[in-house]
């Protein structure tokens, strides 16, 4: 009996496959579905031992401190340029930055969706309560009954792609 009249062996997880593919760690039979090409050579999905990259895992305690630190940053950031209104859209950016560099340094510089949008959401929430709150000085008009203006809008823009730009 020659090699090659031996039957092939079957997947581990297709019966009905034959297959001359095995794993490169563990030896067990493998299909073409199967197989995870790893730096080291075809592997199955056990031994590939396939999950996330660390610098995008976020726990959640993550999520609340860098959200809280972005807020704070984004009321003091919004609070600053309520005194500046003439510069408003410049210092925007920088505002932003601000509160990326925040959030980014508080999440220990990992990068997820979630944050990013939570960064979006730290930009326009200090903005309400600064527009809300600020003492004497109107920061938009839209808080106050009247209609919503480029010029109010705009800096929020700026600041939110800034933040998420920071955190990618």
């Amino acid at each position: 009996m020659s090699v090659s009249d031996s039957p092939l062996p079957v997947c581990v997880n297709h019966p009905s496959r034959e297959t001359a593919l095995r794993c490169g760690k563990c030896g067990d039979p493998i299909c073409t579905r199967c197989v995870i090409q790893t730096p080291v050579g075809g592997r199955c999905r056990t031994c590939a031992n396939l999950r996330r990259l660390p610098q995008y895992e976020v726990d959640p305690a993550l999520f609340a401190v860098s959200t809280a630190g972005g807020l704070v940053t984004s009321l003091v950031s919004w609070w600053v340029l309520s005194y500046v209104p003439s510069l408003r859209f410049f210092l925007s950016i920088f505002a932003g930055l601000a509160i990326g560099e925040v959030m980014s340094r508080l999440a220990r510089r990992r990068s997820n969706i979630l944050l990013e949008c939570l960064a979006v959401g730290a930009v326009v929430g200090g903005f309400v309560v600064v527009a809300r709150f600020h003492p004497g000085v109107q920061v938009v008009s839209a808080f106050g009954g009247g209609q919503a203006t480029a010029y109010d809008i705009v800096p929020i823009i700026f600041a939110s792609i800034a933040a998420i730009v920071k955190l990618r």
